[in-house]
């Protein structure tokens, strides 16, 4: 519950950077949206300054709690020979001493001018996992600060017109969970053709499995809890026919026409619904209809 707590100040700054608490919407093809406030710095850095005092205290709590270090520790292990296997990602995997950060291992944004620490931990259990999530925060409380420091002036956004059709990019960004790798393919007037993720979650979930293997079942939850799972983030969805069990591929023409038949049913049956709303208008109130 502290955790909490000492999460509302970021909700209350993220609405005033975005005018959103937790869909920002700021980034766009280009750039963002709109520049930082002109106080940005004198509205940022107290929220920071309160965040790390206040995080630093519970995790002085964490640390000393030994009950809750001798339920986590030797509990949900991940080998880092399971890890590579399985190819799991962030926290997860560096919590079982793979040392692997896009952030560093392919640099973005501008993650190439600021100085960090990629927090890896030998543990390979939930105790480890913990650490690397603690360590996480306060290394993101240092890449703040220089970010405050450095941020240059200048426009927001890049100037562009026309991009051409059919072109491919691939970009990998390191979220809390993990790396997210997107595949985008350009479409004619401006439009993205094909857009493809793979959310660190669908990687982190297929270890569980091997985790799970010889715990008890008041394990699991922990276990499972420990990946910081985003279900939402491995739903895909198929067509399979009930009858024989085969799935269905649409092409994009094929699902253009069912979105204009959807429609013209949707406007044949308000159209009804009008006419009949028309006629009852007609109808004298004291008159008696039989059906």
């Amino acid at each position: 519950m502290q955790s909490w707590r000492i999460r509302e100040p970021v909700m209350w700054l993220t609405e005033y950077l975005t005018g959103n608490r937790k869909t920002y919407g700021m980034n766009k093809i280009g750039g963002v949206a709109r520049d930082l406030p002109f106080d940005y710095r004198e509205r940022i850095l107290p929220v920071i300054e309160k965040i790390e005092a206040e995080t630093l205290a519970a995790v002085d709590a964490i640390l000393g709690d030994s009950s809750l270090q001798s339920r986590l520790a030797g509990t949900g292990i991940i080998t880092p020979e399971d890890a590579r296997a399985y190819c799991v990602l962030g926290p997860t995997a560096r919590g079982s001493g793979v040392d692997i950060d896009a952030r560093r291992d392919h640099p973005f944004a501008a993650y190439d001018e600021v100085e960090f620490e990629v927090c890896v931990e030998q543990g390979c259990d939930i105790w480890a996992r913990t650490l690397v999530r603690i360590r996480e925060t306060i290394e993101s409380i240092k890449i703040l600060r220089q970010l405050l420091d450095k941020m240059p002036g200048g426009p927001v956004m890049a100037e562009f017109n026309e991009v051409p059709p059919y072109r491919v990019a691939v970009s990998s960004v390191e979220a809390p969970r993990g790396e997210v790798h997107h595949y985008t393919m350009t479409g004619p007037d401006n439009r993205p053709y094909r857009w493809r993720v793979r959310a660190p979650t669908y990687n982190n979930l297929q270890v569980i499995p091997s985790m799970l293997r010889g715990q008890r079942i008041a394990d699991a939850p922990i276990s499972v809890g420990s990946l910081d799972p985003c279900f939402s983030c491995t739903e895909r969805m198929a067509v399979i026919d009930k009858d024989s069990g085969t799935t269905r591929i649409y092409k994009r023409k094929e699902l253009l026409e069912m979105y204009k038949k959807s429609k013209e049913s949707d406007r044949s049956n308000k159209s009804d619904k009008s006419n009949l709303s028309d006629q009852s208008d007609l109808l004298d109130p004291g008159t008696v209809c039989d059906v």
